[in-house]
């Protein structure tokens, strides 16, 4: 439930109207509302670690590009379908919430139908990557459908929701991996646990603009749950467990110098993604939401990647 600040506008149109598109919303660039409203861009945050993976799988050598090509069509694929169930299952509740009333669905720019035709497409992509990569992916691909559409609804159930979000990033390097070992890897646990306290910590710094929101609406949040001063100190904390687990996979998976430089330097970026923050003040949460976890986790995947395929 992120987006912009705007004023409210709901709108219900009807096919067929003027000025309105085949999907019975108002006129505009389907394509481009359709990416910016799943944000499309911020795939980067989990879309290294996955490719990470696949280096992990095959050490020593590189992925075949048909491997890192399937791989990156099941993310886009598995994330356009995640956000697109969200934007449909938030849709009466961004449409109430100012700061994301603008939204393509509430704001009437699109039609529920052409987002669910866009989640569906996504989750259709994500089935035929995993179908090309192994039996055992495909197995795995409902599943992991089915949990990450559960977001959608988990913070309407508790304050760790924000956790949950971090686990289905998190499953990114995981899925990777079983897919093309066709085994459970239990150290890589650290990697998936790692990313899900470090997309929990950034979330919980989000989910500040919405704290008296979501408490006036019965929605549950860190921040609508304790506060602001205990939801930054749950943010840092968070932080720092993700960089000890971080650690720890460093070490279970023998990387060099090269990876422990790259995590000192992002354990830096994450000190200074919350002295932007510090306060709860929010003027600057777009370079601390954005910017820096984009940073980090590119950081992150060249490090380890230097370190594995250089030895260093």
């Amino acid at each position: 439930m992120n987006g912009q600040a705007h004023s409210m506008q709901e709108s219900t149109p009807h096919p067929q109207q003027p000025g309105q598109g085949a999907f019975g919303a108002k006129k505009t660039n389907v394509v481009v509302e359709l990416l910016e409203s799943i944000k499309f861009s911020h795939t980067i945050f989990a879309l290294p670690f996955a490719i990470l993976a696949l280096v992990l799988a095959r050490r020593g050598g590189l992925p075949t590009v048909r491997e890192a090509l399937l791989i990156v069509l099941c993310m886009v694929g598995a994330r356009t379908w995640a956000m697109g169930v969200n934007r449909l299952a938030d849709a009466h509740i961004d449409a109430k919430n100012p700061r994301t009333s603008s939204r393509a669905v509430p704001a009437g720019r699109l039609s529920s139908v052409a987002m669910a035709t866009f989640a569906g497409t996504g989750a259709v992509v994500f089935l035929g990557g995993a179908a090309a990569l192994s039996p055992v992916a495909l197995a795995c691909a409902l599943p992991v459908l089915l949990i990450l559409a559960s977001y959608s609804w988990a913070k309407r159930l508790s304050f760790l929701c924000h956790f949950y979000l971090g686990f289905c990033l998190g499953l990114a390097p995981l899925g990777a991996w079983v897919a093309l070992r066709g085994e459970f890897p239990w150290r890589l646990l650290t990697l998936t646990f790692g990313i899900a306290f470090w997309v929990a910590g950034f979330d919980i710094l989000y989910a500040l603009q919405d704290e008296q929101f979501d408490r006036e609406t019965g929605l549950h949040s860190v921040p609508a749950k304790f506060g602001t001063a205990p939801a930054i100190f749950v943010a840092r904390a968070s932080h720092l467990v993700s960089a000890v687990l971080f650690l720890t996979f460093g070490l279970l998976f023998e990387l060099g110098v090269a990876y422990f430089a790259g995590l000192a330097l992002a354990g830096v970026l994450m000190i200074w993604q919350h002295r932007l923050t510090r306060g709860g003040d929010l003027s600057r949460i777009g370079m601390a939401f954005f910017n820096l976890n984009g940073w980090i986790s590119v950081l992150l995947f060249f490090s380890a990647s230097l370190s594995l395929l250089a030895g260093f």
